[in-house]
């Protein structure tokens, strides 16, 4: 079932059938400004990075006329869609163009400038960026955490035409002077919403205000919260909008997900083992977890079983850059072919010959397992996807889960049914609201809390009730052990109702037990 592509001008018109899709090569190769010899380099390399692409994808191929005019530009848009050459492509070519007229100075700062939510991806698309590059002489250099900033402030001397580059790191460049702004003409946000869900939102607004306010400004997203449309309407002008499906988190549908119940740790290695032993040839396993002690434990495991024959890496948070980067490399020529991670690998990883992703540990959100199972059915590629679950307690995860899969258009298993009780996605609220009613939260939240309001009146018709029984019970009561005390208590204090009733009737019987013994009564 094919994507449905939706487009808006930047009146909120929808313009779909006015825009032109690029569907093929020789369309491509009819626009005047792309070069023939880069486009032979996609169309036919078939080197081990994954190059080889019979057609453009679907988000190039609506992406590049907009982005040709030199509109502005946001595409909402699944993992693995080819977001990253639909933004460098036109921006190698923008970037010639200017070279050639003079109008920008790459000697003095980046032409153009790629902002990602993670150093693992902002590598990922300078390799992208560095390889490309190439045929139309265009360089790169990349800025992030966690490595040293000696090698990457000698890279950025030099020059390059592009910069990709985390928020922070870019920002400590721009404090230091290592890194100018304005020669910026084209400003990239990738994964614009993974970016604000990590806080990076002062950091975005800081760099994108170093800019020059003339440039050409592109936002790509595979979400479309309220929190990317502010940023959008402050700094994108007035910019076409193309969206790649649904406006919810949905998975490729190239990739096929299981689901397979494990009660116990040891079934979950059994199933692991079993799945790997089926692992195709040139095919590549990637194997989530939770936690970065499992990660540990499962690539010690994995290399253990001298059966299986398959060396597997891990990547998590406790390993430095170093150890991330050699990792990553082997595991992308194929030398380890298991690949042990946590979320750290989740986002913006494109290695095309991932063909199977396990959820080792189901993550406990659907923005983050489809995240996870997207690092398989890259581009065109088809890929299997398979997560682990408990019989008991994963109510939840089974929910949304389900809903995933029927909106991917694959029908949920028997076994994922008898733990959600039959009814699918009903444990799940992700994804039921349409974010583009935002503005009317306040007006619901208003209409959603009436039951608080009732639930106080209930919670208060036992202080009323109360009130009205101790008050009656001292207007009726005519014993004589009444004392002044009693009568001088703060019993009609509003502010002290409760308390004044409780101590009332505590003096009241004390003062039962403190009379003198009745006459004839017997006594020791």
């Amino acid at each position: 079932m094919a994507d449905t592509v939706r487009v808006w001008d930047n009146s909120d018109k929808e313009v779909t059938g006015e825009i032109e899709p690029w569907s093929t090569w020789e369309q491509v190769k009819a626009v005047k400004g792309f070069p023939g010899g880069l486009i032979a380099f996609l169309q036919t390399s078939t080197d081990s990075e994954g190059c080889g692409f019979h057609q453009p994808t679907i988000v190039q191929a609506y992406a590049w006329p907009v982005l040709q005019t030199g509109k502005d530009l946001v595409g909402v848009a699944k993992t693995g869609s080819g977001k990253t050459l639909a933004f460098l492509l036109p921006g190698f070519i923008k970037l010639r163009k200017l070279k050639k007229q003079g109008v920008c100075d790459t000697s003095k700062g980046p032409a153009l400038l790629c902002m990602t939510p993670t150093r693992e991806l902002c590598h990922q698309i300078w390799s992208d960026a560095e390889k490309f590059g190439k045929p139309v002489q265009i360089t790169a250099a990349c800025a992030y955490g966690g490595a040293p900033k000696r090698d990457q402030e000698w890279k950025i001397k030099e020059g390059p035409d592009c910069l990709i580059a985390t928020p922070g790191r870019l920002n400590d460049f721009c404090d230091s002077g290592v890194v100018r702004l304005d020669q910026v003409k084209f400003v990239v946000l990738d994964e614009a919403d993974r970016m604000l869900d990590m806080g990076f939102d002062p950091q975005i607004k800081q760099v994108l205000d170093r800019c020059p306010w003339e440039k050409q400004m592109s936002m790509f997203t595979a979400t479309w919260p309220r929190e990317c449309r502010d940023l959008a309407k402050k700094y994108i002008n007035d910019p076409m909008q193309i969206q790649i499906g649904t406006d919810d988190i949905t998975t490729n549908q190239n990739i096929t997900q299981h689901v397979k119940i494990c009660d116990s740790n040891d079934a979950k290695k059994q199933a692991l083992k079993e799945i790997l032993g089926n692992l195709q040839s040139g095919g590549n396993c990637l194997v989530f977890s939770n936690t970065k002690k499992n990660c540990r434990d499962l690539a010690w495991e994995l290399n253990d079983d001298k059966s299986l024959g398959l060396w597997t890496e891990e990547i998590h948070g406790d390993l430095d850059q170093g150890k991330r980067d050699q990792a990553l490399n082997r595991f992308r020529s194929g030398e380890a072919r298991v690949l042990c991670a946590t979320d750290v690998a989740a986002r913006g990883l494109d290695i095309r010959n991932i063909t199977v992703v396990v959820n080792y540990d189901c993550p406990k959100n659907a923005e983050d397992y489809v995240h996870r199972i997207g690092r398989t059915g890259r581009a065109e590629d088809m890929g299997e996807a398979y997560t682990f679950l408990g019989s008991w307690g994963s109510d939840k995860e089974a929910g949304f889960i389900t809903d995933i899969m029927k909106k991917a258009g694959q029908e949920p298993p028997e076994e994922l049914r008898k733990i959600t009780g039959g009814g699918g996605g009903g444990s799940s609220d992700w994804g039921k609201k349409d974010d583009s009613d935002w503005w009317k939260k306040d007006e619901e939240k208003k209409e959603d809390d009436w039951w608080k309001k009732d639930e106080k009146k209930e919670d208060e018709w036992w202080k009323k009730d109360e009130a009205k029984d101790d008050s009656s019970w001292n207007k009726d009561s005519k014993d004589e052990w009444k004392s002044d005390d009693w009568k001088g208590s703060s019993w009609d204090d509003k502010n002290a109702e409760d308390t004044a009733d409780d101590g009332g009737k505590r003096k009241a019987l004390w003062g039962l037990l403190d009379e003198p013994a009745a006459k004839g009564a017997k006594t020791e």
